[in-house]
């Protein structure tokens, strides 16, 4: 989820879906509320990891930390280098997630598809956005951090890629992670707590509203989705289902003029390796085995 949360265009709530845990994913993050902090101040620390799921939610969020400075540094290299193969894997990966839910949806009627179809055009309308300028302001990145969790707790929305039309994919997925990452090194280097943290002040600052901020969207936006999933079960679905699919052209291997590619341009283009078509394909395939792979073991499990 980690690594699909920091793509533009993909999801992380696809990988909730597709290996099966994302209702009970948004049932944990529901009990994230008033009952749960005060088992916490009052010291009912078994109740609280109980009642909240704890044990589930720390693995998840141990993951997510893990991969952004692991699996995500790793994508980041292969964004600059592979970048047609990097989004023919996850084109073939969202391709399949799209088909298994559609199969495994049951019967539909023009209310279902009235649905699906309002997702799959809020999906597509996002593609002829133009990104704003970046913006610093606390209260903004604040904002930012709570409509990015939306690519966790909605699949097909990719959280990502609504951060690049706000403006401030770079500096908070980017150059506020490698901040915090390069103080991290100097910490190891027995360079002063301080002095590092007069280098990457700003940034670090940044970095800790913004994940404030996604916490709090996460907790508000989860509850919100969970009595919508209990009530509405099956229009929700759909919705998703039409989000999922119109997702598809944002990460289409072969697009020309894309919206996030125009926005991460570096200085490094010249050094990009011309990527032939057969091994795109070949990870298209690569991703969509992978997704149906991870749903044949959640029903044999």
């Amino acid at each position: 989820m980690g690594v699909a949360n920091k793509v533009p265009g993909v999801s992380g709530g696809i990988i909730a879906v597709v290996t099966g845990f994302y209702e009970e994913f948004l049932y944990s993050l529901k009990r994230l509320n008033f009952k749960a902090l005060m088992l916490l101040m009052t010291g009912r620390f078994r109740s609280f990891i109980q009642y909240t799921n704890a044990a589930f939610l720390s693995l998840i969020t141990l993951g997510i930390i893990i991969s952004y400075f692991t699996v995500s540094r790793l994508l980041d290299y292969a964004l600059i280098y592979y970048e047609q193969h990097v989004w023919g894997l996850f084109f073939g990966m969202v391709l399949m997630s799209a088909v298994l839910l559609v199969r495994d949806f049951g019967r539909w009627n023009f209310r279902y598809i009235l649905f699906c179809a309002i997702g799959l055009a809020t999906g597509i309308l996002l593609i002829f956005l133009e990104p704003a300028e970046e913006n610093r302001n606390l209260f903004f990145v604040f904002f930012c951090g709570m409509i990015s969790i939306i690519g966790m707790t909605l699949p097909g929305l990719s959280g990502s890629f609504l951060l690049i039309l706000m403006g401030n994919y770079v500096l908070l997925l980017v150059d506020a992670v490698n901040a915090l990452g390069a103080f991290g090194v100097g910490l190891t280097q027995n360079i002063p707590f301080w002095e590092l943290y007069n280098i990457h002040q700003e940034l670090l600052q940044i970095l800790l509203v913004f994940i404030l901020g996604s916490l709090t969207g996460l907790v508000a936006i989860s509850s919100l989705l969970h009595y919508v999933l209990m009530r509405y079960e099956k229009r929700l679905r759909t919705l998703i289902i039409g989000f999922i699919i119109g997702s598809l052209p944002i990460l289409w291997p072969w697009s020309d003029h894309r919206t996030i590619k125009s926005t991460l341009e570096t200085n490094t283009s010249n050094t990009v390796f011309e990527q032939g078509t057969l091994f795109t394909i070949i990870w298209l395939i690569v991703g969509a085995a992978l997704v149906y792979g991870l749903d044949m073991y959640e029903r044999k499990k």
